[in-house]
């Protein structure tokens, strides 16, 4: 009786990785498989953002946006402006900064191909602390460490929040201020 306790054990260990769901990590995804937010997602045509921040910003979404590639045929444009302040939160005895705040703000527009009315827009901010190291070199360093950080941040948070609009039946909700 052993061997039919043994035959169940292998029978659930070969049907286990079915059941749940499971995809080969290195699968390259299949578009007819696509969820309808993802393909709405794929027609996104990212607009150029002025600045090397606006270049990291929009390289960024479009890897999130469109991750085999940009669409040959946008249904929709995606514009972003962006604003940036610092400020040093603590001084060290000399008078130098030791600690940084950074934050990012990003303003978007998704609009429908040829139509002027966006569809929808929205504002993301990203705030990044960082330490301040002594020498000039690493702290640009460390500022630049953060902005990326900051930079991904924010296209996160822009491609959560049109997605959750192409979820949430965009017809239905209209033109957002």
């Amino acid at each position: 009786m052993w061997w039919s306790k043994a035959a169940l054990v292998v029978g659930l260990l070969a049907l286990g990785p079915v059941g749940c769901g499971f995809q080969p990590m290195y699968a390259k995804p299949d578009p007819a498989n696509a969820s309808p937010v993802a393909a709405e997602l794929a027609g996104i045509r990212v607009l150029g953002i002025e600045d090397r921040q606006g270049q990291i910003l929009r390289n960024a979404l479009v890897n999130r946006l469109n991750p085999l590639g940009e669409p040959s045929r946008a249904d929709y444009t995606l514009s972003v402006q962006l604003n940036q302040s610092q400020e040093n939160l603590a001084e060290r005895s000399d008078g130098k900064a030791s600690l940084g705040r950074l934050f990012i703000t990003a303003t978007f527009k998704l609009t429908e191909y040829r139509q002027e009315q966006p569809a929808f827009s929205g504002t993301s901010r990203s705030v990044v602390s960082y330490r301040l190291l002594g020498p000039t070199y690493g702290s640009t360093a460390v500022e630049r460490d953060a902005e990326k950080r900051a930079l991904g941040d924010l296209a996160e948070d822009i491609r959560s929040q049109v997605a959750s609009y192409f979820a949430n039946g965009k017809r239905s909700r209209g033109p957002q201020p």
